[in-house]
């Protein structure tokens, strides 16, 4: 047992699953503002572009704080070419994919967060002691995003295909990261679903938040008039 096994108080996660939290977040928003900058071209108007940029101030926001949680670069050397691949293997071929990928990634992140949150100490929480800031629950900007989705696909409406194949494929890839992330990093899985019965506990543990999100998705999604 290291000395620091033997300082730390039963309850404290390991500093490395904090370091690699913070890490995921940070390469989460950085390739988050990528995504919303490479879809400027296929913003229609200012007016859309605006909201673009709306966004990606929201999310250079949580990169600034959660960088600030970082050691070195590092760690996130070690989470960020996954958290990347998302984009490269899914990119987005037209605006209302821009506007369904932000959607779909929030959406997923916010059932999570809600899933592991009683498990997480202050450790892992912003300064704000809540995760709704960076979800941009109820802000101007999400309103005015999700407004914007449901017009265009309303518009649509007649043909969704290339959408419904667009969200399952960024699922399906956001799942594969999510899933090797938890295989690789045992101690952050621990940590998020309060297990500690060994790494095929965390797994079976981290399996049943995923599924209970997945399930929250489907319905997210078919409101939206697309396929699961």
């Amino acid at each position: 047992m290291s000395n620091d096994d033997t300082k730390r108080t039963p309850g404290t996660p390991e500093p490395s699953a904090v370091a690699t939290f913070w890490a995921v977040v940070s390469a989460s928003a950085l390739h988050g503002i990528g995504s919303v900058v490479t879809g400027m071209p296929l913003a229609p108007d200012v007016a859309r572009r605006l909201l673009l940029a709306d966004r990606s101030r929201e999310l250079s926001d949580i990169l600034n704080e959660a960088r600030n949680h970082l050691d070195s670069l590092v760690q996130l050397d070690e989470v960020e070419p996954l958290i990347a691949s998302i984009s490269t293997y899914v990119p987005c071929s037209s605006w209302t994919q821009v506007l369904l990928r932000d959607h779909i990634v929030v959406g997923l992140c916010a059932d999570f967060l809600d899933e592991v949150e009683p498990h997480l100490g202050k450790e892992f929480t912003p300064p704000s002691g809540t995760y709704g800031p960076w979800l941009g629950r109820g802000t101007g900007t999400r309103v005015r995003w999700d407004e914007e989705l449901r017009a265009q696909l309303q518009a649509e409406s007649d043909d969704q295909s290339a959408d419904s194949v667009f969200a399952r494929k960024l699922v399906g890839e956001m799942l594969s990261v999510v899933q090797r992330l938890a295989a690789v990093h045992a101690d952050l899985t621990s940590a998020l679903t309060g297990t500690s019965g060994g790494e095929l506990d965390d797994l079976a543990a981290i399996n049943e938040v995923l599924a209970a999100v997945l399930s929250k998705h489907d319905e997210r999604v078919a409101g939206l008039g697309l396929e699961p």
